[in-house]
């Protein structure tokens, strides 16, 4: 054998050629995220809000509290007339709980914080200490919220009317010269303050304190403690 068929034979083969590599197994695709409420132009979802804007509401509670009158001398009497004593010195100044009452009102909200109402007041009984029937009132006022659009929100609640309930009419009301008091229809200025819980768009609860003042009849203020429900449409 010649020396460069040794060499030849001694040298290794080449290696073989590797296969390809196999093909890599396609990637799943990633789904595209949903764009959100914002991105569409749109806004939470209407069960997820709680404001009032256009709804019509009705809502009912009772009233109760403590009320002080300060006499004029031709107001009625707040307190039975004492005959040993003229007129004009009759008690001038009477404190004592309010009888309950009915408190009703109509509203309609013009915006998510701002819900103008009608309302009304009627007494369950009527008044001993001032010798009048039970309370009728009527007037106009507004819900102004804050957090309009959560499920607890607070209100200020300011609003005015009219008390325009007359006298039993018993005698021993009556002035000394025989005359009767002059129950007169009194102007009501009335401010409350409360939370609002809202289990729904269309119901829900209210607490509310305040106080409602009268100045005609004589100067009377209801510092008072009222709570309710209220529905609304649509």
């Amino acid at each position: 054998m010649s020396l460069c068929g040794a060499v030849a034979a001694a040298e290794p083969d080449e290696p073989a050629t590797e296969p390809a590599a196999a093909e890599a197994e396609p990637k799943p695709a990633t789904p595209k995220p949903e764009p959100s409420a914002e991105a569409k132009g749109g806004s939470e979802p209407a069960d997820e809000r709680f404001g009032h804007a256009m709804q019509l509401g009705l809502r009912a509670g009772i009233t109760g509290g403590y009320r002080v009158i300060f006499r004029y001398d031709r107001s009625p009497f707040c307190r039975t007339r004492d005959f040993t004593k003229a007129d004009k010195d009759q008690q001038k100044f009477c404190g004592g709980g309010a009888p309950a009452a009915l408190d009703l009102a109509l509203s309609f909200g013009l915006l998510d914080f701002l819900e103008p109402y009608a309302w009304a007041r009627f007494g369950f009984t009527g008044e001993a200490g001032t010798n009048t029937k039970a309370l009728t009132a009527f007037g106009v006022g507004a819900r102004i919220y804050t957090m309009s659009d959560s499920k607890l929100k607070i209100f200020v609640d300011p609003g005015i009317g009219m008390e325009v309930e007359g006298g039993v009419g018993n005698a021993a009301w009556k002035f000394s010269d025989g005359s009767s008091p002059d129950y007169k229809s009194d102007f009501l200025f009335h401010l409350g303050v409360g939370p609002q819980y809202d289990f729904a768009r269309a119901f829900g609860i209210y607490a509310n304190a305040g106080l409602t003042t009268g100045v005609l009849r004589y100067i009377h203020t209801e510092l008072e403690i009222s709570g309710g429900v209220q529905v609304r449409v649509p």
